[in-house]
């Protein structure tokens, strides 16, 4: 019996962060042109091509990031229904490949719905999932994977891109959810300064290990409803972009002293990729794994 082996690429840079490729393609590069999110302004074409739409019943329900191709990342609440109960994947599909999601009919199937074992829904810890698509997903300019953390790097002070196709006010009747990605620029603050300003508002919000904050301590700029599971982004080098976290929760959006909530990813990566690992482990039998393993290198 062959053992069948997938290798994930980890590169570094020069002050010792790495992260993670699960693709067969370079991963983080905006190649194309270089432009729920409130104070925000509509991103180019093709500037951050593994940002994805998760759909059900015909409509944007939460944001995606693609990682293979054939996987996606989201947050674990937004594969849980209004009963708290996870969908099946016949109830959601993904569009990959667009900044402007209107009018778009070539939704991709989801074949499989990967919450992480130790979410529940309507909780917030482990707030992460993942989505296998029935077909797999061909490259392009507009459509590219996306690099993870591979390292237990803090961030904190770090200023980073949010992205995502949810509202941009928190008053939903005066916002509006718009059809073209936007993006805005926060900034990653430390676990205790964000606790910090949680309690100076009087909320109960305790942000934990597995979370990051990321915003402005004079509010004006955050993730909304509906950018749920989308990316958190920051340059890596001259060349990749990073998602090192996934739209998760928050009090309202934009608010002072109240950042957005995101999952930490550096937290999931072992969990992510073994995942990912033991399906296709899974999906190949006899001789296939090494074609498989084959046309991973090239």
């Amino acid at each position: 019996m062959c053992r069948v082996i997938f290798v994930f690429l980890i590169s570094c840079v020069s002050y010792g962060l790495c992260y993670m490729n699960l693709a067969d393609v370079e991963c983080g590069l905006n190649i194309g042109r270089r432009g729920r999110i409130v104070g925000g302004v509509d991103s180019l074409p093709a500037e951050f091509p593994w940002t994805a739409s998760i759909w059900r019943q015909g409509a944007h329900q939460c944001g995606a990031t693609v990682l293979s191709d054939r996987w996606l990342l989201t947050a674990g609440h937004c594969v849980c229904s209004v009963f708290d109960e996870f969908y099946r994947s016949r109830q959601l599909s993904v569009v990959v490949g667009y900044t402007d999601i209107s009018n778009k009919e070539e939704n991709e199937p989801i074949s499989k719905i990967l919450p992480h074992p130790d979410y529940k829904c309507s909780k917030k810890p482990n707030d992460v999932a993942l989505l296998k698509t029935v077909r797999q997903l061909r490259w392009s300019s507009e459509l590219q994977p996306a690099c993870l953390p591979n390292s237990p790097y803090d961030f904190s002070g770090t200023l980073a891109t949010v992205a995502g196709w949810g509202f941009t006010n928190e008053n939903r009747e005066k916002g509006s959810r718009p059809n073209v990605l936007k993006k805005t620029e926060v900034t990653v603050v430390t676990n205790d300064q964000c606790n910090s300003w949680y309690r100076s508002q009087g909320s109960k919000v305790k942000i934990i290990p597995s979370q990051m904050c990321a915003g402005h301590e004079v509010g004006g700029r955050d993730s909304c409803w509906a950018d749920s599971g989308g990316p958190l982004m920051t340059r890596e080098d001259t060349r990749h972009v990073m998602v090192i976290g996934v739209v998760s929760t928050g009090s309202g959006c934009a608010r002072p002293r109240m950042p957005g909530v995101y999952t930490r990813i550096s937290r999931y990566t072992d969990w992510i990729s073994s995942s990912i690992n033991n399906d296709k482990s899974r999906s190949f039998g006899g001789l296939n794994w090494f074609s498989s393993f084959s046309s991973f290198f090239g």
